[in-house]
């Protein structure tokens, strides 16, 4: 098991050797230093595995390198298997190429802790910031990733977020009681992200907190595994009508998502609940489902994506 901590920093890695020594220096200079550090790396070649045992070598009792023993091929398995492993209260997910603010352990601690008070241990909570996207070099593309790509933020509905993700992984501090119950999915291979079904799962059963100022940078550099998408530009709009058949398969995955969700909970859904997943199931949910859940679904080029498509 992963050692217990009051904050438990997961980090899975993939060759990301040329921006992890940054990462990791930025989880190091964090103005709470009650927290530790497990990374567990997929096989990388490329010196990722040098560094990580570097900082484990000079850092005994803030990093330890978790070896899993097996391959993931992808960020969602390994991070689930990182939160099954750990023990802890509260964990915080960690990008490899990001940069951490000094006071975001701090900030996000005291906001589960709050929202533990609040609401109780045993209720499921997600907590998330907003990030500062930037380039490869951490040169601002913008001051706010929520509002670069328009997402909202004033109120988290399940249904919505099956339909549009908000919370980024990299941003994201979760309770014991969250990773418990998201745990109990039926079938992670049909899940699109972890972070994903988190706030699937938080929003429906327990609370999301949104903090509403950027706690660390959200690096573009060509390789990300998911990036930050400028949708209120012209290239993004028409990026999206070039590549209509990408737009249906990413749909066809969130069905796939929200089968697994009504799979895993049926038996906690309402009829509402059990009346939305039914319909947008379907492999066509039609233009009035969409109509029906306009008020869930935000951005023109998406909601007339989902409309068309979907």
């Amino acid at each position: 098991m992963i050692k217990t901590e009051p904050v438990e920093i997961l980090m899975a890695t993939y060759n990301g050797s040329l921006f992890l020594r940054e990462q990791m220096d930025s989880i190091l200079n964090q103005t709470d230093g009650n927290w530790h550090l497990t990374v567990s790396d997929d096989g990388s070649d490329d010196g990722t595995q040098d560094i990580i045992a570097d900082y484990a070598r000079r850092f005994p009792e803030k990093i330890t390198w978790h070896q899993a023993g097996k391959r993931f091929g992808n960020a969602r398995d390994h991070f689930f298997h990182l939160m099954k492993q750990c023990s802890a209260a509260w964990m915080l997910c960690c990008d490899q190429d990001d940069t951490w603010y000094p006071n975001k352990v701090e900030k996000t601690r005291d906001a589960i802790r709050t929202a533990e008070r609040q609401y109780g241990s045993g209720q499921p909570l997600l907590v998330f910031s907003d990030q500062v996207p930037t380039d490869a070099q951490l040169c601002p593309l913008a001051p706010s990733l929520m509002r670069y790509q328009k997402q909202y933020f004033k109120s988290f509905d399940f249904r919505s977020i099956l339909m549009q993700n908000v919370v980024t992984g990299g941003a994201m501090g979760i309770n014991r009681a969250l990773v418990e119950l998201a745990g109990q999915c039926a079938d992670v291979s049909q899940i699109i992200m972890h972070d994903w079904w988190m706030a699937a799962v938080a929003a429906r059963f327990g609370k999301i907190i949104y903090i509403d100022e950027p706690l660390g940078t959200y690096r573009q550099h060509g390789n990300n595994a998911e990036g930050a998408k400028h949708v209120g530009s012209l290239s993004y709009a028409y990026g999206r009508i070039r590549k209509l058949q990408g737009v249906r398969d990413a749909i066809r995955n969130k069905k796939r998502q929200a089968a697994v969700f009504q799979k895993t909970y049926q038996a906690d859904l309402t009829p509402d609940d059990a009346a939305f997943l039914a319909g947008f199931g379907k492999k066509r949910s039609g233009f009035s489902f969409y109509w029906k859940y306009r008020k869930l679904l935000y951005g023109k080029v998406r909601k007339a994506g989902m409309a068309l498509l979907g």
